[in-house]
């Protein structure tokens, strides 16, 4: 009988858990959601000497709420890395502005060519 009480305890401790961990997990993935639609969008830019951050892309950054980011003249070793950060961002633009957006941002931005080509 008390092996039979122990499993009932059991079983119900570790519904109530898992239970509870996957409201927590939701309400995080509702927390990250509403800072993801009121945080700044990041851009990275490859830039130069000169800065690559025009008037137009502030401009652009103020309409859409983007920041850009320019590495300057020495880009980071793992490009690919930010290359695939800027593809969220646009993913994410496209999604909250609709494609308009993609006609004002220079086509020199770092990934555009190419997530531009793959989202026709």
């Amino acid at each position: 009988m008390k092996t039979k009480i122990r499993l009932v305890i059991l079983i119900c401790a570790s519904f109530t858990f898992s239970n509870g961990n996957a409201k927590d997990n939701l309400n995080t993935l509702k927390l990250k959601q509403s800072e993801l639609i009121q945080a700044d969008i990041k851009i990275y830019l490859l830039g130069g000497i000169v800065s690559s951050i025009t008037q137009k892309e502030i401009d652009f950054g103020k309409k859409y709420h983007v920041v850009f980011l320019d590495f300057g003249c020495v880009p980071p070793s793992n490009l690919e890395y930010y290359e695939k950060q800027n593809y969220k961002a646009f993913d994410l633009l496209n999604i909250q502005f609709g494609p308009k957006w993609q006609e004002e941002l220079k086509p020199t931005t770092l990934g555009f060519k190419k997530w531009k080509e793959n989202n026709k």
